[in-house]
């Protein structure tokens, strides 16, 4: 008898209504045998939490991000972990986020208004600060707040010993892995094309044969109540197809060490879990470290500000009195933003080290 474990995807909406629910697919994966056996929609927010709510275990791959740049929420002054700046992000109203976000933008020159996280630019995904169109942003502000409420282990944010766990899905790089394009639905009739039903097919072609088993090393099913190959091709707006590729996503997930996420992850960020996400290194992100200088003349060689007399434990004790970035340069007018965004980042990378050796004398 196979161990089985109940798998979910959910294709999240920051405004879901009866024409735009957030559509939940539920399925069995046993050994490699992964059968999707619903898929049904969540009207409504209340609809979205009750099913976060519902007894484990289960693996969940939502699409939505769960996280935002650590640049912007350095550059800000949010909390420095996951649960603290998602329940910062929670008081405020939607247009007081909306505000800030907008507000930061206006401030930086064109083509450096919406930062990525490492697993967006691995990705090739939107900015979670995105406003607009795809308002992927809004859909932080409705979901990462409800996700981190429902108790479960939020793989890398906020993980616990529960046995609901929740991964970030994006079903754009399994349509990749199956079909070679992320275009293949849309939400507006007059947008609606024939190459996206053909990017479907091809989507689905790809699911039901193969290339599924050769990519995530699962062989996918329909079950008898599930949506047919026909529903999932037809459906223009892919509602249901996402949730599909959530849910094989979520799968794969459940076979990885750590739910494929990788040991230099930033659990600030999160990660969206993929095969893909896995194949080239993670890359190296620095916010200006070469600003972090030691000399043995200043300050008795501790790590330092650009030379200046300004040791990095310094700033960090500053900010750990409960001053911001803006009150810290208002204080100091030699340093400038990068520089405290620099610090943090060095001290990110300390924080990163697993183990310090003893030097001998």
């Amino acid at each position: 008898m196979k161990e089985s474990t109940k798998i979910l995807g959910l294709d999240f909406t920051s405004a879901p209504k009866p024409s735009k629910p957030i559509t939940a697919a539920s399925a069995v994966l046993a050994g490699g045998d992964l059968c999707i056996d619903s898929a049904r929609p969540l009207k409504s927010f209340k609809d979205f939490e009750e099913q976060l709510a519902a007894p484990g275990p289960w693996v969940a791959g939502i699409d939505l991000p769960f996280g935002q740049p650590r640049r912007l929420i350095c550059a800000l002054g949010w909390p420095q972990s996951w649960p603290a700046y998602v329940r910062h992000v929670e008081k405020m109203e939607k247009d007081e986020f909306v505000c800030e976000i907008r507000a930061y933008q206006e401030k930086r020159l064109k083509g450096h208004k919406e930062h990525k996280r490492i697993t967006d630019e691995c990705a090739k995904s939107l900015s979670p600060m995105k406003l607009y169109g795809q308002p992927v942003g809004k859909m932080f502000f409705e979901g990462a707040p409800r996700i981190l409420r429902s108790g479960a282990s939020i793989v890398p944010c906020a993980p616990n010993d529960g046995d609901r766990v929740i991964v970030e899905a994006y079903p754009a790089l399994v349509a990749i892995a199956m079909a070679g394009t992320k275009s293949y639905k849309n939400d507006k009739p007059a947008n609606q094309t024939p190459e996206h039903k053909d990017a479907r097919r091809r989507i689905v072609d790809g699911l039901l044969g193969a290339r599924c088993r050769e990519t995530y090393g699962i062989v996918l099913r329909l079950d008898a109540k599930a949506p047919t190959p026909r529903d999932l091709i037809d459906d223009p707006t892919g509602d249901r197809l996402d949730a599909v590729l959530c849910v094989l996503q979520a799968a794969w997930s459940s076979t990885q060490c750590n739910y494929g996420v990788p040991e230099s992850c930033d659990a600030l960020e999160g990660w969206i879990v993929d095969p893909s996400q896995l194949r080239d290194p993670v890359p190296e992100r620095t916010f200006g470290t070469e600003r972090i200088t030691t000399d043995s003349s200043i300050c008795h060689g501790k790590p330092c500000i650009r030379g200046l007399r300004y040791p990095v434990d310094m700033i960090l004790e500053l900010l750990s009195s409960g001053m911001s970035v803006d009150e810290i340069l208002a204080d100091y007018a030699d340093l400038e933003r990068a520089d405290i965004l620099a610090v943090f980042d060095y001290a990110a990378r300390l924080s990163r080290v697993k183990r310090m050796q003893a030097m001998s004398a």
